[in-house]
């Protein structure tokens, strides 16, 4: 039998699913366990939104949709994007996808080609490496500080004439940093400066614990060049 393509042979399993997986085992044998593997919410779905869904159900809406998500859905998006993170969005520039992850790999395929390089600020999300492999492009790694999470101008020294994007999460997933608005400001700078697209990875912007999340699209152009992703899975349990 032949082998699958060289880019998928050459991955390797997510560690959190592994982990993740070994936890609920030991659980099933009746060891007590916690684990911090996958960002799985301790709530269940909030009981307005089961209904809500319970209800879609018994009227039949189970057929196809629009690809790109329901048009009440769309505008809600764009509602919510104007009044809570400060930057103009129109329906139709917002895209429904199944998970925040399918968003970023469908991000990264649209503006990637093969060779270019896309800067990952570390310590970072396991999937964001696989990602950009997958669409052939070159995964450049830039460690923060561990005393602040934030970037700093040493960051241009990853910058080369291949440079294509760079992702950043905030809230970040794995080190729970915020990045602060002049950190941005940087970020949008350099993206401005050497003609960067970024994808901003926010679907932890409702666990900042007494920070101030602040999109990176609402800082000063941005919003031209910046692919913002969210979700509804870790502020509203929506998981599964």
């Amino acid at each position: 039998m032949r082998n699958l393509s060289d880019k998928i042979s050459g991955l390797a399993p997510s560690a959190t699913i592994e982990i993740s997986n070994r936890a609920k085992q030991m659980q099933r044998e009746g060891i007590d366990v916690i684990s911090l593997s996958i960002g799985e919410p301790d709530f269940d779905t909030p009981q307005h939104i089961r209904d809500a869904c319970i209800s879609a159900l018994m009227r039949g809406e189970t057929h196809y949709a629009p690809s790109n998500g329901i048009p009440e859905l769309l505008d809600a998006i764009a509602g919510k994007i104007e009044a809570e993170n400060a930057f103009s969005c129109a329906p139709e520039q917002v895209i429904v996808t199944c998970g925040a992850k399918s968003a970023i790999y469908e991000a990264v395929e649209a503006v990637i080609n093969p060779g270019e390089e896309v800067i990952i600020l570390d310590p970072s999300w396991v999937s964001y490496e696989p990602i950009v492999r997958i669409a052939g492009g070159r995964p450049v790694h830039h460690l923060l500080s561990a005393d602040t999470f934030q970037p700093d101008d040493s960051l241009q020294e990853r910058v080369t004439p291949r440079t294509k994007m760079i992702v950043i999460n905030s809230p970040s997933n794995p080190s729970g940093a915020v990045l602060e608005k002049k950190s941005l400001k940087l970020l949008a700078d350099l993206c401005e400066d050497y003609d960067i697209f970024a994808v901003s990875d926010e679907i932890y912007e409702k666990l900042t614990y007494g920070k101030e999340h602040v999109s990176l699209a609402s800082i000063g152009d941005m919003a031209g060049r910046c692919i913002t992703v969210n979700g509804f899975s870790k502020a509203y349990a929506m998981t599964g």
